[in-house]
């Protein structure tokens, strides 16, 4: 009888061993807190940037390429922020038949994400803002109205192109489209080189809020959320005491002129696109501090402009 207890107790004591050999390996395969990445992480979300020098990152300074492409553009700090792999196809001088020629062979049933601002090129918006500049209200405000009419009776049809190709090829992608700021205060014209009038400051601005109108009622007829960046820049107008918006300096880089700066992408862009893209967070750091296990990458295609001058608003300066 004795010998029998011996065994049985034994037994118990083997398949408790078992019981917690087993749990101890089932805790080793977890994360252990360690910092490092796992060995086989999942694959980045990729966001696939298509427009123009807004989309680029014009303005923002430490550019990659002749398409004046920004790390500190809107895109590239999404990218940076939410764990995306970021394909940086906006240039600037872009139009919507150079996006539609060179933007979008990238996109495919894999895509998770495209942004898009473009049109500003389309209705001449560094020629009317160099005719502006000028002296001569009248011709302004004919080169506003000039815009103005390109605006509604072409550039709809040309977003819908855009809006229809980029659904075709990505069609599991979020897409979001942003509009453009009003660069002006509507009051004061800080430049000692520019003599834009209080008049032509609302007409500009009114004709920025018009382009925005178009571009969102060209995206609604294909269910593609607008981020509306007039409100975000309310208050950091060209000569506003905090501008967002990159005026004319004497010597400074022509291209940059009447573009946001970096802090207009970060504040004014940049959290509104976040929102409506709606992504999905990355998995937490296994330690505190030390970011996510997912390594992102930048890619940029090449020269997408036919004209990357086309958006360089000339100042006279003699």
């Amino acid at each position: 009888m004795a010998n029998t207890r011996v065994r049985i107790a034994l037994a118990v004591l083997a398949t408790l061993a078992l019981s917690v050999g087993f749990a101890s390996t089932a805790h080793a395969a977890k994360p252990d807190n360690t910092g490092k990445p796992d060995k086989n992480p999942e694959p980045a979300q990729t966001l696939v940037a298509l427009g123009d020098s807004y989309a680029a990152g014009n303005g923002a300074g430490s550019y990659l390429d002749s398409c004046y492409r920004s790390l500190d553009g809107y895109p590239a700090l999404i990218a940076e922020a939410e764990g995306l792999d970021l394909d940086l196809q906006a240039c600037s001088g872009a139009t919507i038949d150079d996006l539609l020629n060179w933007q979008l062979s990238t996109l495919d049933a894999e895509t998770d994400h495209v942004t898009i601002t473009v049109g500003g090129n389309d209705i001449g918006f560094a020629d009317v803002i160099s005719t502006c500049a000028g002296t001569n209200d009248s011709e302004c405000l004919n080169a506003v109205a000039g815009a103005r009419a390109i605006m509604e009776n072409d550039l709809p049809a040309k977003l819908a192109s855009v809006f229809g190709q980029v659904q075709s090829g990505a069609p599991n992608a979020t897409i979001v489209v942003t509009n453009y700021p009003r660069l002006f205060n509507g009051q004061d014209d800080c430049s000692f080189w520019t003599d834009f009038t209080a008049q032509e400051m609302i007409e500009l601005n009114a004709g920025a809020s018009e382009l925005g109108d178009v571009i969102a009622a060209a995206a609604a007829d294909f269910g593609i959320q607008v981020v509306d960046v007039l409100a975000p820049f309310g208050g950091h107008a060209i000569c506003d005491s905090s501008p967002w918006i990159r005026n004319f300096v004497l010597f400074g880089d022509s291209k940059e002129f009447y573009h946001p700066n970096a802090t207009g992408y970060a504040q004014g862009y940049a959290p509104g696109v976040t929102s409506a893209l709606n992504i999905t967070a990355p998995e937490p750091p296994t330690k505190p501090g030390k970011g996510n296990n997912k390594k992102t990458t930048v890619t940029t295609g090449g020269i997408t402009s036919s004209d990357t001058e086309r958006g360089t608003v000339k100042i006279k300066t003699s």
